[in-house]
């Protein structure tokens, strides 16, 4: 794991340069919506291009994570089924309900029954190379995702060359790896004894997500993530229970609510007043895209160092290969 999450702007780059090479058809058919399939390290991609096409995309962008789909499913959908292995039992089941529902499908995957289905229907379909677990493949989920929409006519507003943008990102990491690793293993020895709470703006929402499946899948830890001004309704009340065992850890970009950042600096005080510890980071990027992927870089290595000083296996997921061995019990 530490290979693939150290690589990780090189697979970013060799995932742009893939893409440039996959061909998608110039026709943008008519859709009315879009949605994207997909579950665990598959699945974060949709949630990561729904907000990145926020305050871009000319019609609604949504992600699905269940067997089954929305009722406004129809046949001015376009539904990207995410899939690394392409056997993602979830995954296939929902695509299913969509092809019933006349979706306009596309898929993107290292093949599998997915990968089969596709070449069967013709459908789009992006490629990305197999044999790894399906989160340390991050980049190539984005980069296909991105790939998909941009040929659909959306693209993040801030920077409409989506791939140059990847190649842009990937170097920006390179050039920041040894600070981000550098805060990333000191905040790996602060969360040593300590439960980590995640926060930041509403729309960083996707890299909250994204830490926190990797502090659970690397590190093997529990935590919990919520964001700005919501958990200020809800949550911050919580806080009266707060104490020394936990680690509030702030993600913070440009693009924070005035008002939100505002709230979040209150709350910081809030906390330290509780014995809780507070760190907080600010992403550097010139768009919104590198930012989030300087954010979800700095989360990975985190996971793996924190897996590392605890003598933790961040590859293995045993209760995840016990539930579905048990559950293809029941085919």
């Amino acid at each position: 794991m530490r290979e693939l999450i150290s690589s990780f702007p090189d697979q970013l780059t060799a995932a742009a340069t893939s893409m440039a090479g996959q061909v998608l058809p110039t026709k943008v058919p008519e859709h009315a919506n879009v949605l994207v399939l997909g579950m665990g390290g598959s699945g974060i991609g949709g949630r990561f291009l729904s907000g990145l096409l926020a305050d871009s995309a000319r019609v609604p962008v949504a992600s699905c994570h269940d067997y089954t789909i929305p009722s406004w499913v129809s046949a001015n959908t376009v539904v990207i089924a995410c899939s690394y292995s392409g056997n993602t039992e979830e995954t296939l089941a929902a695509l299913g309900m969509a092809m019933k529902k006349g979706a306009q499908v596309r898929a993107l995957t290292s093949g599998g029954k997915l990968g089969a289905m596709a070449s069967e229907h013709g459908w789009p379909v992006l490629t990305v190379p197999g044999g790894h677990p399906p989160r340390s493949q991050f980049g190539w989920a984005v980069t296909g995702l991105l790939h998909h929409f941009a040929a659909l006519g959306h693209a993040p507003a801030d920077n409409r060359d989506v791939l140059a943008d990847i190649e842009t990102a990937a170097e920006a990491l390179r050039t920041d790896g040894d600070a981000i690793v550098k805060l990333a293993d000191r905040w790996a020895d602060l969360l040593a004894q300590k439960t980590p709470m995640l926060y930041g703006d509403a729309a960083l929402e996707p890299v909250l997500i994204r830490w926190r499946q990797q502090l659970n899948e690397n590190a093997k830890r529990l935590c919990n993530h919520h964001v700005f001004p919501e958990m200020n309704h809800n949550e911050l009340v919580g806080w009266e229970s707060g104490d020394d065992g936990i680690a509030a850890l702030f993600l913070h970009t440009a693009e924070d609510h005035p008002r939100t950042a505002e709230r979040m600096r209150l709350c910081k005080e809030i906390f330290r007043d509780s014995g809780a510890a507070v760190e907080e980071v600010h992403a550097v990027g010139a768009t919104r895209l590198q930012r989030w992927m300087h954010l979800v870089h700095l989360g990975d290595w985190l996971s793996l160092l924190m897996a590392e000083k605890t003598g933790v296996d961040p590859v293995d997921i045993r209760h995840i290969d016990y539930l579905k061995g048990e559950l293809a019990k029941m085919a």
